[in-house]
């Protein structure tokens, strides 16, 4: 008899680009172990791309498909689920995933709604898959007997005659026996692609924030991979790894334990040789902030700092996110703006329960005013499998909620000669008890303006100065919110734009927004980008592309905030004059033209401004006698940088939103120094 083919998938939507960019990990991690335990007896294959499964499925129908599936690729994931079991009853179909019901009654409800799965895995899913396969060669692979059964499998739930069935739930603690997805191939195929490769050290998160599927108790074990493991793992990915610059850390709190310091010093090692990652991605520990500190010394590329979520006691005790005092966040932050090459993250939650518009405020003024220099700011999002989606928290708390379409997520996809339309739709919370919906809309205009001016250094230096003169920067927000007639003509279509558009995205049901968004008169817009869009970072871009307009309101801004505090001098005058038109030439239009070099004269002598990390008090600094002419370019490594970048981003304003996001904008901004021909004059 032939070996059952068993195929495993983390799919991403690719109608607009591939809406995951990371490497399927999780799923390598099944396959691998899956492939170690009965590679003798079943044939394994790994899926990303939609593409590949469906001509692999014109091929054949396998024994099993598997599917790794979350928020953002559920639907894609069921919708190829459903018509292969359509075309082929005997075909047996495995969900596994962070995003199931805690809930029991919740739970059955799930699967009853998704008839054609016959087993969700959950917690680690190597060993829940392995132990339903042995059981089901039990049964010569015929599901329903196994099913009919009652048997009980290891982290399995699946219905049985109208009643639900589940296994013993527990992580098995030795992760180690999973082998490698890099080390053995099994990921080898996917650095042909425009992925970022992604590495795991640890699982597992001792904290239980209820808006994170992570915050489980039955997650709160902390397991490791061995040091030698993630140090074969590291130079095993810098050897192959192609026009990608980034690095993804899968660690829930990477930098909070000791043998991160190990891990550290391996990537760093790494760097030394291979110039690679440039870019590192990982969240980081949510305290021990003098390790993270260490952390934070050793690599290059990590722009960490403390996800806050929320600076209000109140929400935090309500989200069960105590856990990072005020004090060790201020190191963090403090330590690592004081890297040169690095700059400090945090992150912000609108609309968690007992969150106000004058909360949500005070917290962007905490983040802000204490100088983190990145600051992602993200809806509260209801996800399955997280205590706050559950029935009781949402009475508890008042929650209302909308509907929208996961920006990325929308697809018409040939499968087995046909068209199908595929589209994510998500869950957020726009009020409470405590939070107006009126106040939404406000709120995220005060997000498009935070993360437009203040996040990636767009006017960093601006901001420096705000700091040497003690003055607030967060001020300067509310100056700009509450003065629209600084906005030009185009800035205000552009806001106008954007309220409109965050507006029209929501809608009061899933199945409302999921049948808009899939009718056929409308769903070619959303795969143009015309509409569903992530509205904050489109606009974000379109804002980027009108720098001169941008630069005049935030100088506007930070002038007027600075008078009603009386600290508007004519040396800040003539300062703030000088450094608009200097940051004009650095960073308009940065991404074009990356070989031209411009140059530009100045009254002050920004080379050794730059020295002070552009922390002056302008009544204090020299104005020049002679003004200095600089050059402003980009070197050979941002031009690659800027290359690479695009080809992974792509043009388009929606993947521009995400390099704005997602890259350090310093590696875009042109360099700059005292012209030659200015040298050669003195």
């Amino acid at each position: 008899m032939k070996k059952p083919h068993i195929w495993i998938s983390d799919l991403t939507h690719t109608a607009q680009g591939f809406s995951s960019l990371s490497f399927p990990l999780g799923a390598s991690y099944v396959y691998s172990y899956a492939k170690q335990q009965l590679g003798k007896d079943y044939n394994f294959k790994l899926f990303k791309l939609p593409e590949n499964l469906v001509d692999a499925l014109k091929l054949r129908s396998p024994q099993m498909l598997c599917f790794s599936a979350y928020s953002w690729n559920f639907e894609l994931s069921y919708k190829f689920a459903s018509l292969a079991k359509k075309r082929d009853p005997n075909l047996v179909v495995v969900f596994g995933g962070p995003n199931f019901p805690t809930d029991e009654v919740e739970k059955f409800e799930f699967l009853q709604k998704r008839p054609c799965i016959d087993f969700f895995v959950e917690l680690q899913g190597e060993f829940g898959l392995v132990e339903i396969l042995q059981r089901l060669a039990e049964y010569n692979f015929k599901v329903d007997s196994l099913k009919s059964s009652g048997e009980k499998i290891f982290n399995t739930t699946y219905i049985s005659e109208d009643h639900l069935i589940s296994g013993s739930m527990e992580r098995k603690r030795d992760v180690n026996v999973i082998p490698s997805p890099y080390l053995t191939g099994a990921l080898d195929e996917f650095f042909k692609l425009p992925l970022i490769p992604m590495i795991e050290t640890t699982r597992g998160c001792p904290f239980s924030c209820s808006f994170c599927a992570d915050g489980l108790a039955s997650k709160n074990k902390i397991l490791r991979y061995d040091a030698q493991r993630t140090k074969d793992e590291l130079e095993y990915i810098a050897k192959r790894v192609q026009g990608i610059d980034e690095l993804i850390v899968t660690d829930l709190n990477f930098g909070m334990y000791k043998q991160d310091l190990v891990t550290a010093k391996e990537i760093a090692s790494i760097q030394k040789v291979y110039n690679y990652p440039k870019i590192i991605g990982a969240a980081p520990g949510k305290n021990k902030p003098k390790r993270l500190i260490e952390v934070v010394s050793i690599v290059k590329g990590w722009a960490p700092g403390a996800s806050i979520q929320s600076s209000d006691p109140e929400v935090l005790k309500s989200i069960k996110r105590e856990n990072l005092s005020t004090e060790a966040y201020r190191e963090v932050i403090d330590h690592v703006n004081s890297k040169d090459s690095e700059k400090s993250t945090s992150e912000v939650i609108l609309g968690l329960p007992s969150d106000t518009k004058e909360k949500h405020f005070e917290s962007l003024r905490f983040a802000i005013d204490n100088h983190v220099s990145f600051l992602r700011m993200f809806q509260a999002m209801m996800l399955v499998g997280t205590a706050m989606a559950s029935k009781k928290h949402r009475k508890a708390y008042g929650i209302q909620t909308k509907f929208r379409t996961i920006p990325g997520t929308v697809g018409i996809y040939n499968i087995f000669g046909e068209q199908h339309s595929v589209a994510e739709i998500e869950e957020i919370i726009v009020a409470s008890k405590t939070f107006k919906e009126s106040d939404y809309l406000e709120c995220r205009v005060m997000n498009l303006l935070i993360a437009t001016f203040y996040n990636n250094s767009m006017f960093g230096e601006l901001f420096e100065m705000l700091k040497a003169i003690k003055a607030s920067s967060f001020d300067c927000f509310i100056y700009m919110i509450n003065h629209p007639e600084l906005y030009s003509k185009r800035i205000k279509k552009i806001i106008k734009n954007f309220e409109k558009e965050t507006t029209e995205d929501l809608f009061d049901s899933w199945q409302e927004a999921h049948d808009f968004v899939l009718d056929p008169t409308v769903i070619n817009q959303y795969i143009g980008g015309d509409m569903g869009t992530n509205e904050l970072l489109v606009s974000r871009a379109l804002l980027f592309n009108e720098f001169e307009d941008v630069s005049d309101l935030m100088f506007d801004s930070v002038k007027g905030s600075l008078e009603e505090k009386n600290l508007l001098t004519q040396e800040c005058e003539n300062y703030l004059f000088e450094l608009k038109s200097f940051l004009t030439a650095q960073k308009k239009d940065p991404l074009i033209k990356t070989k031209t070099v411009k140059s530009a004269v100045f009254k002050y002598d920004f080379e050794e401004i730059r020295k002070a990390n552009y922390h002056i008090d302008p009544n204090s600094l020299p104005v020049l006698d002679i003004p200095l002419n600089f050059d402003f370019f980009h070197d050979e490594n941002q031009q690659t940088h800027i290359s690479n970048q695009i080809k992974l981003y792509s043009h388009h304003a929606h993947g521009l939103g995400k390099l704005l996001q997602n890259s350090n904008l310093n590696m875009i901004f042109r360099r700059f120094n005292k012209s030659a021909r200015q040298m050669e004059g003195r």
